[in-house]
C-alpha cells in the first residue's frame, strides 16, 4: 500500500475515533489529552490491516538454513510484527476506552470481539474463509 492510502486510512480511523469520544461525552480537555493516543492507534490500525493483507496465506512458522548444517523451523517473522503491532494498538485502544464514561456494555462488546493472540486471529481468519 502507498503512504497516502494508509495515511488516508489512519485519518479514517482517527475521525471514527474522535466521533465516539464525542458522543460518548468525553470532554475536549480530555480528547486533547489522548491526541497522540488517537493518532498513533489509528495509524496501528491500518498498519494492522495491511499486515493482515500481506500474510494471511503465510504459514505461522517457515524453516530456515543458516549454512554449515543449522537448519530449523523459527516463527515466522511477519507474525511476529504483527503481534508485536497488535499489542500495541490493544494498549492504546484500552487508553482510549479507559477514558470514556463507564459503559459496562460497550466495554464488554469490544472486548468479546478482539483476539488476545496471533494464533486466535490465524483461527478466526480460517473459519470466515470456511
Amino acid at each position: 500500500m502507498d503512504d497516502a492510502e494508509i495515511k488516508e486510512r489512519a485519518q479514517d480511523e482517527y475521525n471514527r475515533i474522535s466521533d465516539i469520544l464525542i458522543d460518548v461525552g468525553v470532554s475536549n480537555k480530555r480528547r486533547e489529552l489522548l491526541e497522540p493516543i488517537i493518532v498513533n492507534t489509528a495509524w496501528m490500525k491500518a498498519k494492522l490491516d495491511d499486515s493482515r493483507e500481506a500474510i494471511k496465506n503465510s504459514q505461522i512458522v517457515i524453516s530456515y538454513d543458516n549454512g554449515g548444517g543449522q537448519k530449523g523451523i523459527r516463527e515466522n517473522p511477519l507474525f511476529k510484527g504483527y503481534e508485536s503491532l497488535w499489542k500495541s494498538y490493544i494498549t492504546g485502544m484500552g487508553k482510549i476506552l479507559e477514558s470514556m464514561p463507564d459503559d459496562t456494555e460497550l466495554l464488554s462488546e469490544v472486548e468479546e470481539e478482539a483476539p488476545k493472540t496471533i494464533l486466535q486471529i490465524v483461527r478466526n481468519k480460517h473459519r470466515e474463509e470456511a
